[in-house]
């Protein structure tokens, strides 16, 4: 059960890596893409978002349980560090296009 729920965080860290990713992107278009669409900037931003902390929620679940507390701790820390930095990333383009809109 334990390397299970160990298995069963590496796809929603994957996808919160990838959320990341795509919120950089995002910043990228925000700042550079056209003022037509900036507004698709902020749906990106607060869809990622959504789908970074629900990933997170999958993570928090699985390592609720885990025995090993140690690799508990290092999976919620990776978790959290992406949910403080993207999640205020998220926000601040969020804050930032429709202040501009």
């Amino acid at each position: 059960m334990e390397e299970a729920s160990v298995a069963a965080c590496q796809t929603p860290l994957r996808i919160m890596a990838l959320c990341c990713e795509a919120l950089d992107a995002a910043a990228v278009f925000a700042e550079k893409g056209s003022k037509l669409a900036i507004s698709d900037a902020g749906c990106a931003a607060v869809t990622l978002k959504a789908a970074l902390q629900g990933a997170s929620l999958n993570v928090f679940i699985n390592t609720k349980g885990l025995k090993d507390r140690a690799c508990a701790d290092a999976l919620n820390r990776k978790c959290l560090a992406m949910l403080e930095t993207y999640g205020a990333l998220a926000d601040r383009l969020f804050a930032q296009i429709k202040d501009g809109l």
